[in-house]
């Protein structure tokens, strides 16, 4: 079995590496006076970052594909405050000579104890048209394990084996901690519970994660949101006298669960359990992304690399009191 060497998360400024990654991305290019390079993307668990072939890049490249395990030699270094590899040597290698949970990003969360206690909250529904349609979703073949592997996204939050059961589970987990102290409003918890189970569904079939997250066919051309509120709505017309303004509220919190148009929501929530869960599913996304970006700078930098995603540097340092 090859060694994984170093994990991504562990190289340096300057550091010389000889490690296994999986190959994410990956373009031939030409620069202005005609000579080819490659660049490429290397993931592992810990995370991405990007690589560089400047010297004999088609041949050296001319059998790495997207997936491929490959050995890399490289130099890293710092360019415009993102560090990046540059590669000297690159092979591939068969999967079955690496141990891949060095490579293939997975929550570092127990699956089998999130997926207890996420069975434990749908447990609690009294509400029996919600409970019946909870039970029909999670009979499908082949659903249940897929709910438990797949990730939340292809970037930025919860973008790992597991991501998609974790952000689920956290957002169930807020909804019953705030309840109490937003019970004057009265909200429908069977309603948010379920809600927050099933708007996110759809990215069992908008993702691909054997080995590098992408979006699907049907993800691209059609994308969660729909694909959730779909399945919903199929496993509805199968059931007898489920009550109409049940359902439209059920699908309005999957339609309107990004809380802009601009975002991707056909709809603006307009129900208090809509904009409910829209906040939380934004808290935990947001919250997840930005401890990842800090995560992932080096610890002597006060902020991280500017953020594309959220317009900003994040700041890195954590207050913590001192003893008297």
């Amino acid at each position: 079995m090859i060694s994984k060497g170093r994990l991504i998360s562990e190289i340096g400024d300057g550091d010389q590496v000889k490690a296994v990654f999986l190959v994410s991305k990956r373009w031939m290019l030409t620069t202005r006076n005609g000579k080819p390079y490659a660049k490429l993307t290397l993931s592992d668990r810990t995370g991405e970052i990007l690589g560089l072939i400047w010297d004999d890049a088609q041949q050296k490249m001319s059998d790495i594909g997207l997936g491929d395990v490959v050995m890399v030699k490289a130099g890293a270094e710092s360019y415009e405050n993102r560090l990046q590899l540059r590669i000297s040597d690159i092979r591939r290698f068969d999967e079955k000579d690496v141990d891949m949970s060095g490579l293939i990003p997975t929550t570092n969360r127990d699956m089998a104890s999130m997926m207890e206690e996420f069975d434990g909250i749908i447990g609690s529904i009294k509400d029996n048209h919600l409970r019946i349609l909870i039970e029909r979703i999670f009979s499908r073949e082949g659903l249940r394990e897929a709910f438990m592997k797949a990730p939340a996204a292809k970037g930025i939050h919860h973008n790992y084996i597991g991501g998609l059961l974790e952000h689920t589970l956290q957002i169930a987990k807020a909804i019953d901690a705030l309840l109490a102290i937003y019970a004057h409003v009265g909200l429908n918890r069977d309603m948010l519970i379920v809600g927050a189970t099933l708007h996110d569904m759809g990215k069992i079939f908008e993702y691909s994660y054997n080995k590098v997250i992408d979006i699907t066919p049907i993800g691209r051309l059609l994308g969660h949101i729909y694909l959730s509120a779909h399945m919903v709505d199929q496993e509805v017309a199968g059931m007898e006298n489920f009550p109409e303004e049940l359902r439209l509220q059920l699908l309005h919190m999957i339609l309107g669960h990004h809380g802009q148009l601009e975002f991707g929501s056909p709809k603006l929530p307009m129900t208090k359990e809509a904009i409910f869960l829209h906040t939380l599913d934004d808290l935990d996304a947001k919250l997840t992304g930005f401890s990842s970006i800090i995560d992932a700078t080096p610890e002597e930098d006060a902020f991280s690399p500017y953020s594309n995603v959220y317009n900003r540097h994040l700041y890195t340092r954590i207050y913590q009191e001192e003893e008297s």
